[in-house]
């Protein structure tokens, strides 16, 4: 349980429910590291858009090797997001 105050998905309106509806429907679900910022959601659609960018993109890493570091790192952090 987080103790940071989040929105969850059936309680989300405008921008939140649109990016809501669009990660739900592209990966299936709402990630934790999302729903922590939904307070903030004009500030969480640009860093979506930078992360796709980040990751999906090859700039000498492939996606898979850059998903291997973001897991192993979150790992050694003991990070559950």
């Amino acid at each position: 349980m987080s103790y940071i105050k989040t929105i969850e998905q059936k309680d989300a309106k405008g921008l939140l429910k649109d990016i809501y509806d669009n990660l739900s429907g592209s990966i299936g679900m709402i990630p934790n590291i999302i729903k922590v910022q939904s307070l903030r959601p004009d500030l969480l659609e640009p860093l979506i858009r930078f992360n796709f960018a980040l990751m999906e993109t090859e700039h000498g890493l492939s996606k898979t090797t850059k998903e291997l570091i973001a897991a192993y790192v979150s790992k050694i952090n003991s990070c559950e997001y």
